[in-house]
């Protein structure tokens, strides 16, 4: 989904190729009409000037509040970084429609879908409060997928779109510690480096909408249930297998779960859009999709760092098992826009700052392998 800006997993597409979107027209009758839900016709047709206009959500001026009509919310068991942001995840099928189950690769969904993604920085201390900066949309047109990205406006109104992007100077509060910075929004051409294959670059796909991330309990308003029996039991997913042999990711701040899975979770979701076969990281020659052998040469361990410089501390392999100090990927993953060579950071786009909290996961994990020399493996 547009929803990552690079960022999560997923993959493939059987859309057809899109084409060059028009630009919004602020007159058009179809972004002014009145229905009880979605506005389907304008989301089919027109990029609409604002987000309201859409219909959406049962609140314009606020997603949070929930979906109109068919709207439901979800969300993957480890979620993508994006600055601290929080994330308001929204899936509107149409009517009598499903999304077709893939075990590897993510869900196929019909033309009609639309994702609708919020993001929320939190900016109290004690909690509790966050700002509304953007709202993305995907929407699976008859020409293909779509991506809208929308900014929230200082009064809190409505969002307008913003095709070129955004830069915002603003602030995240972090364990009650104020981190200024410059937030990004995406333009529509940005949306296409992490949406799109490299395979063929007019094809954008949904991310994070595969069979594991999405195989985990999510509170909905009638009670908590798996999301993928939800979606099945509501005729929102066709062709699952027994769900015994559903794939599952988990989330990577669950200290109950296995270190390893934690952190491949983690990586799935904000690294392997790029780092797969058909990703643009695909010449990097690491693959981090969460089905990989996590042993292999492929998922990192004593992998040459392909096209990379080395960075300040001259790194060469991906993993160096037992020692992440060498390591590029943990040392990529921490790297910030404002404090650091912005070539440094992984993933590229979709964040300015760090997550530390993964990062120091990910060292544990690597720390805790049995210890190789990579050089002697060249």
């Amino acid at each position: 989904m547009l929803l990552t800006a690079c960022g999560g997993s997923g993959g493939g597409s059987d859309t057809a190729a899109t084409t060059p979107e028009p630009e919004p027209d602020t007159t058009d009758p179809r972004c002014l009409a009145d229905s009880n839900g979605p506005n389907w016709q304008a989301l089919a047709e027109v990029n609409c000037p604002r987000l309201s206009q859409y219909q959406l959500f049962s609140d314009g001026r606020d997603p949070r509040v929930g979906p109109t009509g068919p709207g439901l919310p979800f969300a993957p068991a480890s979620g993508l970084f994006s600055d601290h942001a929080t994330k308001y995840r929204f899936v509107f099928l149409p009517e009598g429609s499903a999304a077709q189950y893939r075990d590897t690769f993510g869900l196929v969904f019909p033309v009609g879908t639309v994702m609708a993604k919020t993001f929320a920085l939190p900016v109290s201390a004690a909690g509790g409060d966050d700002r509304l900066m953007e709202t993305r949309l995907l929407i699976h047109r008859a020409s293909g997928w779509v991506g809208l990205p929308y900014q929230w406006q200082a009064d809190g109104q409505d969002a307008t779109l913003a095709r070129t992007g955004k830069v915002i100077d603003t602030y995240v509060m972090v364990d009650g510690v104020q981190q200024d910075f410059r937030y990004q929004i995406p333009d529509v051409l940005t949306c296409r480096k992490c949406h799109q294959g490299r395979t063929d670059n007019e094809v954008m796909t949904p991310l994070g909408t595969t069979a594991r991330q999405l195989n985990h309990d999510f509170p909905y308003a009638g009670g908590t249930k798996n999301q993928l029996v939800y979606w099945q039991d509501n005729g929102m997913l066709a062709d699952a297998p027994a769900p015994a042999s559903w794939p599952r990711a988990v989330d990577w701040q669950d200290t109950d779960e296995p270190l390893a899975l934690r952190v491949r979770s983690y990586l799935d979701t904000n690294c392997s859009h790029c780092h797969s076969d058909v990703g643009s990281g695909a010449l990097s020659g690491l693959r981090l999709e969460m089905w990989r052998d996590p042993t292999d040469y492929l998922y990192g361990i004593c992998n040459r760092a392909q096209g990379y410089y080395g960075g300040p501390l001259g790194l060469t392999y991906d993993i160096v098992p037992g020692n992440a100090a060498d390591s590029v990927l943990p040392f990529r993953l921490g790297a910030q826009r404002h404090t650091d060579n912005a070539k440094d950071m992984m993933p590229p786009l979709g964040r300015s700052l760090a997550d530390h909290d993964a990062v120091a996961l990910v060292r544990q994990w690597i720390d805790a392998m049995p210890a190789k020399d990579c050089a002697t493996l060249d």
